[in-house]
């Protein structure tokens, strides 16, 4: 029996032997070892600190769109929301929460914990940096510097110019370039895409009319009556906000001017049908519905809203 485990034991480590010998296996010092384990760490790092930066940028967007004037561009804010999601940097945030669960499990003591622990604290560790970054301002700073320094990146400034040049959906982006002589029911505006529109701004108010003097650039709302000759009907005018990082208050001032000068819209377009009415018993001659409520009274966005509303 004693020869038996001793001839067991000669095979073992001749077995072992063989096989040192085979995979060419070296000792090595505790100093690599100790380098190892600092890569891996510094990779665990590096994974946390992208993920917070795909969470600062993903914050900034979410943040900015939940103010934005959706009813403008889309149906419902369901669709507005799938079609401007960061999905790259959503992707990017759970690639590298991946990397830092991966990094974390191969360190020292890293199998002590587990996966569910790591995923959790690698998530949190992410959020927490990222929530800070974004509130500094570092969400938006990258996500225009990316969209600057890249063609393919797009940013949240390149989607809302997408959004917002559409002139067949009753959309611009641009500036005022000439106004004739005041008072006046047209001007001329200069589009992103370097066309010139005539502008009816019958139906703008005087704040409309003021923002859209100032010469800086704007959004547009409101409909193309005639697309050949470039005639655009104006019926809201709106800052271009995203030039700077505006806060949540100030975001959420300018969606309820957008929501007032809806409700402006339709008042407008019942006193008109009041004035119809007496037309009409006064048998002067008959007005059309448009003439009566107004154009604006009539476009996409205040359809939309009034359709909630009940």
């Amino acid at each position: 029996m004693e020869q038996h485990t001793k001839k067991t034991k000669n095979n073992l480590k001749a077995s072992l032997l063989k096989q040192i010998e085979q995979e060419k296996v070296v000792p090595r010092s505790r100093l690599f070892f100790r380098c190892q384990e600092c890569f891996v760490w510094t990779l665990w790092l590096l994974s946390v600190l992208v993920g917070a930066l795909a969470v600062a940028i993903s914050l900034f967007v979410v943040t900015h769109h939940q103010y934005a004037l959706y009813e403008a561009t889309h149906d419902n804010f369901l669709t507005f929301m799938v079609s401007v999601l960061p999905y790259l940097w959503i992707i990017i945030f759970a690639t590298m929460v991946g990397v830092a669960v991966y990094n974390m499990r191969h360190t020292k003591r890293g199998y002590r914990y587990s996966i569910v622990t790591i995923l959790a604290s690698s998530i949190v560790l992410s959020f927490a940096a990222g929530s800070t970054m974004q509130y500094f301002g570092l969400g938006y700073s990258l996500d225009s510097l990316f969209g600057k320094q890249m063609s393919m990146y797009m940013s949240q400034a390149k989607i809302e110019k997408q959004l917002w040049q559409a002139p067949h959906d009753g959309r611009l982006i641009g500036q005022q370039v000439l106004a004739t002589t005041a008072p006046t029911t047209t001007v001329i505006f200069q589009d992103s895409a370097g066309d010139r529109w005539v502008l009816n701004v019958s139906e703008l108010t005087s704040m409309d009319l003021y923002l859209l003097g100032s010469e800086q650039t704007v959004r547009l709302l409101g409909t193309a009556s005639d697309s050949t000759a470039k005639h655009f009907h104006a019926c809201g005018v709106f800052p271009w906000v995203l030039g700077q990082a505006m806060k949540a208050s100030e975001l959420s001032k300018e969606r309820q001017a957008f929501i007032s000068r809806v409700y402006d819209h339709k008042d407008r377009s019942k006193e008109r049908l009041a004035k119809l009415e007496l037309a009409v018993f006064e048998e002067t001659d008959e007005p059309s519905v448009e003439e009566a409520e107004g154009v604006c009274a009539h476009i996409a966005p205040v359809r939309r809203i009034e359709a909630s509303m009940h």
